[in-house]
């Protein structure tokens, strides 16, 4: 037991030294506009008193929990992101020094970059398709990609890659859902115990906390199984952050996915963020009013499952086309996200204008933090955007009355 102790007292005090290191970007990186770093809230201030609440009564109430969804594009597949933000979440809000992976997806199966705080291995023949696909061939789910597989045995491994980085909070999971297609057809184990089937996904609870998975698939000859996601969960976690992201995406690729709504109804998220635009602005064929009414639609589809969910928006981030020219449909794309925040009374993170506005990623890419296509982020610069996001969600937390 004093072991455990000190190696939580070691990671806090490690991830509280990384912690300061990024708060004084706002000093060394000049371009960044600190003072802007806020959440604006809607109008109706009402859809997130309970969210605010809910965060200030977790480290009271250990019973207490959390479900955050957070949708986007490539920016958030690779995990870098959206792991800096979980952390900081663990560390701000709960007591969790062993947390929930939440939702994951095996993109290694599908030929893609993998998140790299878990490793995929797996046996048999898959294929895949994906949200972003010019012609739909399968069914899609909460993901955004889907594998498939007609063998009649396959299985996948996946394990949490703890030992590799020094984040405060671990990953740990007793309760997995494996979202896929059959039901009778199908026997599903998990670390060699066979899961419960309902419809539309296998469930089981593990007697322990494990960090990795054995997963066994066995159908009868000329079925086709198709897998769309997992959740990890921890029933002991406060804090549950999923993340859905898929390269290149847009929220017309979110509105093809057959099994959205019914995947994101069993999370039953309190919170939604929304990254997306990036890609809608950076193609050659953008319309804006086309834009606004697609995301809008996204945004009616999520609000009919999760009704009391609160939603922040971010803005697109600044890019280049091409490497060197200025794209001016990122104006539009943002400012569609500024409308449809005032009108449907929503929220929203300006990161482009927290990031420096026009040409700033010059900046990002002349300080080492953005990809040599000036349009992402190297994982530093990721890094620094899930700290800012972060400090700024904290800080509207703090504030509230």
């Amino acid at each position: 037991m004093n072991n455990v102790k000190l190696y939580v007292i070691i990671c806090v005090i490690s991830f509280a030294s990384i912690s300061v290191k990024s708060q004084s970007q706002c000093d060394t990186l000049s371009f960044i506009n600190c003072n802007e770093n806020k959440i604006v809230h809607s109008e109706n201030y009402s859809d997130l008193n309970l969210l605010i609440e809910k965060f200030k009564s977790l480290k009271s109430d250990k019973n207490n929990s959390l479900q955050i969804v957070h949708i986007g594009d490539s920016h958030l597949q690779a995990g870098f992101v959206t792991e800096k933000i979980k952390q900081q979440l663990f560390l701000q809000f709960s007591n969790d020094s062993f947390a929930a992976p939440g939702f994951i997806f095996p993109y290694t199966i599908a030929q893609t970059n993998n998140p790299f705080f878990f490793k995929v291995d797996y046996s048999g023949n898959w294929e895949w398709c994906k949200n972003v696909d010019k012609e739909k061939i399968c069914k899609l789910g909460l993901s955004g990609i889907t594998v498939q597989t007609k063998d009649t045995v396959t299985s996948m491994c996946i394990k949490m890659q703890n030992s590799k980085y020094n984040y405060p909070a671990k990953y740990y999971f007793n309760k997995i859902k494996i979202l896929h297609n059959l039901k009778e057809e199908v026997n599903i184990t998990i670390n060699n115990k066979m899961t419960e089937i309902f419809d539309g996904y296998s469930l089981i609870e593990l007697p322990t906390l494990e960090d990795s998975v054995f997963i066994e698939i066995m159908q009868p000859k000329n079925c086709q199984f198709e897998l769309y996601g997992i959740i990890l969960e921890n029933t002991m976690s406060q804090i549950n952050y999923h993340t859905i992201g898929v390269n290149g995406s847009t929220a017309q690729s979110y509105l093809q996915c057959d099994h959205f709504s019914s995947h994101l109804k069993l999370i039953n998220p309190d919170l939604i963020i929304i990254s997306l635009g990036t890609n809608e602005a950076y193609d050659a064929d953008f319309r804006k009013i086309e834009h606004e009414y697609i995301l809008k639609d996204l945004i009616y589809q999520i609000r009919d499952v999760s009704p009391n969910a609160a939603f922040i928006l971010v803005t697109a981030n600044d890019h280049l086309k091409n490497r060197k020219y200025l794209n001016p449909n990122i104006q539009d794309v943002n400012a569609n996200i500024f409308k449809i925040c005032k009108e449907l009374k929503l929220s929203y993170w300006d990161f482009y204008t927290i990031m420096g506005g026009e040409q700033s990623i010059i900046e990002w890419y002349e300080r080492g933090l953005s990809s040599e296509d000036k349009l992402h982020f190297k994982r530093a610069g990721y890094e620094i955007q899930g700290e800012l996001f972060s400090n700024a969600l904290n800080k509207m937390i703090e504030d509230h009355q």
